[in-house]
């Protein structure tokens, strides 16, 4: 019984309640690993990307998806670039003095955070 209760409580289920992921902590994993980044993506994925004065949306299918490169950019984890839902946290990539800005947001399904969605500001 011991063990029963021990087990119940590492995982994070306690009178019904689901463990909340933190944020940063996953922003961190997700940066870190491709595999599980894969994971955490919500598939079609809608990107939309700025051309010319409009955007344009573009749908990654999960045989299209490639590893976030995260070492040449500079990242942001937390705020997005504009307002958007209620809910909704972004991870912000930059390149300084290069006009490069893309945002990942992401949404939670479950209590746990997927990327839901890309918005590319690059000029």
């Amino acid at each position: 019984m011991l063990l029963f209760v021990a087990m119940v409580l590492s995982a994070g289920v306690c009178r019904g309640q689901e463990q909340t992921e933190d944020f940063a902590a996953f922003a961190n994993r997700f940066l870190s690993d491709c595999e599980f980044q894969k994971s955490r993506v919500m598939f079609p994925l809608q990107s939309r990307q700025l051309d010319e004065d409009t955007f344009r949306v573009v749908v990654v299918e999960e045989e299209d998806w490639q590893c976030v490169p995260v070492s040449s950019f500079s990242i942001k984890i937390g705020e997005c670039a504009e307002a958007v839902e209620p809910g909704v946290r972004c991870i912000v990539f930059t390149v300084e003095d290069t006009g490069i800005l893309v945002e990942y947001r992401f949404g939670k399904i479950e209590e746990r955070w997927f990327l839901v969605g890309v918005v590319d500001y690059s000029m």
